[in-house]
């Protein structure tokens, strides 16, 4: 019988260890095409920003700030200087560019 080298307690311990799906899911950057244009888009639940940090959203002008979950995006061409925060659904219909 082959040799066990894991502590014993190591299985215990990840069976109590729930999955956050939420922060998984949370912060993985992806690509989407938007009319020829690639963006890359992360999402995020903004829990870890700034108290006084506040965001517009250029699709529909609205200010908010953290614990707002939202969507950041910036062309891949012009890189992540130039992001800005979404509203989720805001994302969902902006067809434009960033400029």
């Amino acid at each position: 019988m082959p040799r066990n080298n894991r502590p014993k307690n190591s299985k215990r311990q990840a069976e109590e260890e729930e999955l956050d799906l939420e922060r998984v899911r949370s912060g993985i950057a992806r690509t989407e095409v938007k009319n020829g244009t690639e963006f890359t888009v992360q999402t995020t639940a903004g829990r870890s920003a700034e108290e006084t940090k506040r965001w517009i959203c250029p699709y529909c002008q609205v200010s908010f700030g953290p614990g707002i979950s939202h969507v950041v995006a910036w062309e891949s061409a012009a890189g992540p200087t130039q992001r800005r925060h979404f509203h989720n659904n805001c994302w969902k219909k902006f067809q434009g560019r960033i400029i």
